[in-house]
């Protein structure tokens, strides 16, 4: 059971089918913004908070010298590790965990899988899209005006859109859908 609640988070090799139509949807838009603070928490709370302790611990001099710049310091350096973060999930499985948890899935617009040089140039436009004051203004007039994508994604030819695959347990055994882990981790999609 507690395997099917992961399953809410990690992404998997078998990309489950893209939704194209779903492209342009002000829902997938709103998606796309829970999933990247989904995103965002695992980048500062799992990965980048754990090496601030220990740096702190092991540099403890120079981290009680910086003394309130060092929040400062760890929210910007949270963009590169959310661009890293964010590339490497999309490039390999065509989603970080944010999206499996929203249902979407990052695609070329003619619905085949992200490519590794259409990956980095959506998410090296992501500091593009973060101009402004407040900060998203750019990017988030760019998929308002726009149908749903930002700069990164017109660039790089890719779309967000929601994914096909079953949303609950019952679903994915009626679709005759192994839903054990043995078989997500082999790949295979037989019962």
């Amino acid at each position: 059971m507690i395997d099917w609640k992961l399953d809410g988070f990690l992404p998997t090799q078998r990309q489950p089918a893209p939704a194209l139509e779903t492209a342009g949807d002000r829902d997938v838009l709103l998606a796309r913004g829970g999933a990247a603070a989904i995103d965002l928490f695992v980048c500062y709370v799992l990965i980048e908070f754990p090496l601030i302790y220990v740096l702190g611990t092991v540099f403890s001099e120079t981290y009680e010298a910086l003394g309130g710049y060092a929040v400062a310091l760890s929210l910007l350096a949270l963009l590169p590790l959310f661009a890293s973060y964010s590339f490497v999930l999309e490039w390999r499985y065509g989603r970080t965990p944010g999206k499996v948890n929203r249902g979407l899935l990052v695609v070329m617009a003619d619905g085949h899988p992200c490519t590794y040089r259409a990956s980095a140039v959506r998410n090296l436009l992501l500091y593009v899209d973060l101009i402004g004051v407040p900060p998203l203004v750019i990017g988030f007039l760019t998929a308002l005006v726009t149908d749903g994508r930002r700069l990164g994604d017109h660039a790089a030819g890719t779309v967000v859109v929601r994914s096909t695959a079953p949303t609950d347990r019952d679903g994915a055994v009626s679709a005759d859908v192994d839903t054990s882990a043995t078989a997500r981790a082999s790949g295979k999609r037989e019962n």
